[in-house]
């Protein structure tokens, strides 16, 4: 899938969904619009036939007012369209209320990374800062140097983790990026189509050509919508399999005795100690 994608690059694309979205919500009320210019334009053909010039024009009024009974049949076919486009919204309804999922993702993938960046800087100041070698010698000297090594290790561990879970949801955040990539480049191709098929209704001669082009269109984007859903499903699913095992490699790592932090040497110190392991040579 290649590199992990910016923010920017997932507000685009997230961006351009929502404004498609409302676009098709605009749609019944555009195919009510072509039913009623192709009512008027069958009542001039109609009153034209009969009446002549004059008769066109009474015929469009006519056609003006009785546009909702414009033949049963072709009302059942405008229905039908509109039908349609609901039943697209219907698939797209998921997508909607998910769009701002591949932000948090993204968003928590950096916290991650952040962190790693934290404990980093913490290992960075106790590697320059903790080394007694040279200093210290004798038992209190060794008993200090094996808490240090459990605490470098410990954070060492940290770290993985922090790489492993950033890695993961960067990849869940990228799948939800290709898949609302995909939707937005089929409802672009979808709106064109309906527009011309829209333009053919209005006509009255070609009603039933962009009827039966809108549903064609329709049909083949919602059938992808689909596919692109049963896609992510399935990689998430599969994705939320590797989110399961860093969780499980995160028992009982290496330097976290009994799953907690390493205590440090400080904690067992004890200045007026009589016990030799601490008097320093």
């Amino acid at each position: 899938m290649g590199a992990t994608k910016s923010l920017d690059e997932i507000n685009t694309v997230l961006d351009r969904f929502s404004d498609q979205i409302a676009e098709i919500r605009n749609q019944p009320a555009e195919v009510d619009e072509a039913f009623r210019k192709a009512a008027i334009a069958a009542a001039e053909v109609e009153a034209a036939t009969f009446f002549g010039a004059a008769g066109a024009v009474a015929g469009a009024i006519y056609g003006a007012m009785t546009e909702d009974d414009f033949t049963g049949y072709m009302q059942d076919h405008k229905e039908a369209v509109k039908k349609k486009i609901q039943e697209l919204l219907d698939k797209l309804q998921g997508a909607v209320g998910s769009s701002k999922a591949p932000i948090a993702f993204l968003q928590t993938s950096q916290a991650w990374t952040t962190l790693k960046g934290k404990i980093g800087a913490a290992q960075n100041n106790e590697v320059n800062n903790g080394n007694i070698t040279g200093y210290w010698a004798g038992a209190a000297a060794l008993k200090y140097t094996a808490a240090r090594t459990l605490q470098d290790t410990a954070m060492d561990s940290a770290k993985s983790t922090c790489d492993k879970v950033a890695e993961a949801l960067a990849k869940v955040s990228d799948i939800a990026w290709d898949f609302y990539s995909k939707i937005v480049t089929d409802i672009a191709d979808l709106l064109i189509g309906l527009g011309k098929a829209l333009t053919k209704m209005a006509t009255f001669v070609a009603t039933p050509l962009g009827v039966s082009d809108a549903i064609d269109i329709l049909g083949k984007v919602i059938s992808s919508t689909v596919k692109y859903t049963e896609d992510l499903i399935d990689a998430l699913l599969s994705q939320r399999q590797a989110i399961n095992k860093i969780k499980e490699s995160t028992e009982s790592q290496k330097g976290f005795h009994n799953n907690h932090w390493p205590r440090s040497a400080s904690d067992d110190f004890n200045i007026n100690s009589p016990s030799p392991e601490w008097q320093a040579t």
